[in-house]
């Protein structure tokens, strides 16, 4: 692509610092006891892709994380001890003009008895380009016009609040 070999780490420079939206979150999702009721195939989280650049997600061996891949549909993302689910998001896929697909994803109900009665609980980090940084596709096309990292998360936060 021709890039400078720092050019991801230019695009986020100010993570920790300010200007910069990157951030770790814990969901926590309450058990599901015999009080809640349940609509049929009622999800936990709803479908959705991730903002920022990546996201890199922890989770609990409970379950129910689930991605949509190209052909198959949703598949769960059984959970492995010791490792980290890395997923590709909306700007990264504004970079790449969709080389990269941000990855879509939803939270199920455990089928399983047991794992309902549980609750589940995931660490993400979000990671996010400077506020003030360009996002742009890289191979020159206008696939995506220009937007800044800070506009294009306020343009989907309220989309969907």
């Amino acid at each position: 692509m021709g890039l400078e070999k720092d050019f991801l780490t230019s695009a986020h420079k100010c993570i920790g610092i300010k200007n910069n939206s990157t951030m770790m979150r814990t969901l926590y999702y309450r058990p599901i006891t015999d009080d809640i009721s349940l609509k049929p195939e009622q999800l936990r989280c709803g479908e959705h892709s991730d903002y920022g650049s990546i996201a890199l997600l922890i989770q609990d061996d409970i379950g129910g994380l689930e991605a949509d891949i190209p052909g198959k549909g949703f598949v769960p993302v059984t959970p492995i001890p010791d490792t980290i689910v890395v997923n590709i998001g909306d700007m990264m896929q504004r970079w790449t003009s969709d080389l990269l697909i941000a990855t879509k994803h939803r939270v199920v109900t455990p089928e399983v008895e047991v794992r309902k009665r549980k609750s589940r609980q995931s660490l993400v980090y979000f990671v996010f380009p400077d506020d003030d940084f360009v996002i742009k596709p890289l191979d020159g096309s206008d696939k995506y016009a220009p937007i800044s990292s800070k506009d294009y998360l306020q343009s989907q936060i309220d989309a969907t609040y």
